[in-house]
């Protein structure tokens, strides 16, 4: 299905930039790299340009006509008007943004999408983020009254697939969706043609939709709202939502993303570029992760068997029961790097069976992996688990239980139940669970102790290619009583040991017990890895 990454356009466009040159920008002599898209160096020194049409990951086209600037390869040529998109640099160009034909020319293709668009702001959902705006306020762009000449008409939406839908009087002929769907998804689904009246549009090839898995990247790349995501229609607009940095834990790829929320509810999950993980792009189905935990049940109260207690009196309790039997452990891959690590300090004291669950799925070839664990990694690095003891059921642990080997479990955020334990179990055994939402293994656990999602906390994950990444605290748990799980294996393991110290029950004393005793970390400062990621080791197949 999938053709380009984003990994093998980047690589390519680094090889075209391989040297440094000089150039003249506006007066003023700045470095460069060769065969660099002039639009880039413009943007880059903040000098007011736009480019609807252009985005580093999709090939060129020079489409819109808003990006053109005067270029000259000698101070005694003339300046001729170039695509800034296209063009490239050269050694010893010249470049004029301000050139008057070019602000002539731009400046007229403007008025022309501007008369074309219709006057839907308040309800748009680019309101604040739309290129129009932009490049109105930032070049002052006056000249007439839009709403004596504008269009005052309804909006006329075509269905182009099950979560996307068309406004074809808001296209401006970028074709940013044409190339993506040629470029990145490698299908020919859009087409770029005139209508009987001569205005160009969008149209869907016959026979064909948008109802692949990433059709709503579609919605982010357009820049002026003809692309509308049809779960957003009723819901606030980006730009009056808090934006917090997070990763998604569909797969191991662990695409980069922004949740966007306010209140305490999550509204929507967008791409977040990062150029080593997912570029600019995500899956549908990676933007609705908040919905899975807003549809199940969660886990709200501390409760031994069936009754409310305090977090301490629960971890007190468990504690007693690890010392009358072994121990056996069922282990999440959807744990963060900090509760792998407070979990190792655990179970170093603990005579225990540990089996740790990795989850698979078909992968996709792109931004879905085969292995549906976001951290798998992180456990190995934390010495929890060998990569060649990893399970994908727990028919072991269901021998262990029919022999008698094993009285006591703990299920950390998994149902046994679901992956070869069978619901009749002996009297004896005991289970403990520690976890987010109601399941067949929470209903049977005689001690229950809910956590924080990935929404609901700050913490890092290692993807599949070994780069460390943050992901941050976007909203409140449903309930005071609902703790982070490093903080709960902490609290187990002051009991369990006896100790007072309380070196494990914040976040940065957790990161300095782990750059000590975890060597890939020793050199890493949690507060300092930027939102791109640290690559800890290369990727070993």
């Amino acid at each position: 299905m999938l053709r380009k990454s984003s990994t093998e356009i980047n690589s390519f466009q680094e090889q075209m930039n391989s040297s440094e040159i000089t150039i003249i920008l506006n007066g003023k002599r700045i470095k460069a790299q060769n065969g660099e898209r002039l639009v880039e160096i413009i943007q880059r020194h903040d000098i007011p340009l736009s480019a609807p049409c252009y985005h580093r990951s999709l090939t060129e086209t020079g489409h819109c006509g808003l990006c053109l600037v005067g270029a000259r390869r000698k101070a005694t040529d003339k300046f001729s008007v170039v695509f800034a998109c296209t063009a490239t640099a050269k050694e010893g160009m010249e470049i004029d943004t301000e050139c008057e034909e070019a602000v002539n020319n731009r400046n007229e293709l403007f008025r022309l999408h501007l008369l074309r668009h219709p006057l839907d702001c308040s309800k748009c959902d680019k309101v604040g983020y739309c290129f129009l705006h932009k490049f109105a306020s930032q070049t002052k762009f006056s000249g007439f009254t839009r709403i004596e000449q504008g269009q005052l008409q309804n909006v006329k939406y075509e269905e182009f697939g099950q979560h996307i839908s068309f406004d074809a009087q808001k296209c401006i002929g970028c074709q940013r969706c044409v190339r993506f769907c040629r470029d990145i998804l490698d299908e020919e689904l859009l087409s770029f043609i005139r209508n009987e009246n001569g205005f160009e549009k969008i149209a869907l090839y016959p026979g064909k939709n948008l109802d692949n898995n990433y059709s709503l990247n579609l919605a982010d790349l357009c820049p002026a709202g003809a692309f509308v995501n049809k779960d957003c229609v009723y819901q606030p607009v980006e730009w009056d939502l808090i934006s917090t940095p997070s990763i998604s834990t569909e797969s191991s790829v662990g695409i980069n993303t922004y949740v966007l929320h306010r209140d305490n509810k999550i509204f929507r999950i967008r791409p977040r570029e990062n150029k080593y993980v997912n570029d600019a792009w995500m899956s549908n189905s990676a933007r609705n992760e908040h919905k899975y935990f807003e549809n199940k049940k969660r886990l709200t109260r501390i409760t031994q068997n069936g009754q409310r207690v305090h977090l301490e009196m629960a971890v007190l309790q468990m504690v007693k029961s690890f010392l009358t039997d072994e121990l056996a452990v069922v282990c999440s891959g959807n744990m963060s790097l900090e509760d792998q690590f407070v979990l190792r300090k655990l179970l170093d004291s603990i005579v225990h069976g540990m089996f740790f669950l990795r989850k698979r799925r078909v992968s996709d070839g792109f931004l879905i992996s085969d292995d549906a664990t976001p951290n798998v990694n992180g456990a190995i690095l934390n010495k929890i688990i060998t990569k060649e003891k990893i399970v994908d059921d727990l028919k072991e642990l269901n021998r262990r239980i029919q022999a008698g080997l094993c009285k006591k479990i703990l299920s950390i955020n998994e149902d046994i139940f679901s992956h070869g334990v069978p619901y009749a179990l002996p009297d004896d055994v005991e289970i403990f669970y520690i976890g987010t939402e109601n399941n067949k293994t929470s209903k049977r656990a005689t001690i229950i102790i809910p956590v924080t999602t990935v929404f609901e906390n700050t913490g890092t994950f290692i993807n599949k290619d070994w780069r460390l990444q943050k992901f941050y605290k976007a909203i409140n748990p449903p309930s005071d009583n609902i703790f982070p799980m490093w903080y709960v294996f902490s609290l187990l393991s002051n009991v369990y040991l006896g100790t007072t110290e309380r070196e494990l029950l914040w976040l940065d004393d957790v990161w300095k017990n782990m750059t000590h005793d975890v060597d890939l970390l020793a050199n890493v400062d949690f507060f300092n890895v930027n939102l791109s990621g640290v690559l800890l080791k290369k990727h070993q197949k």
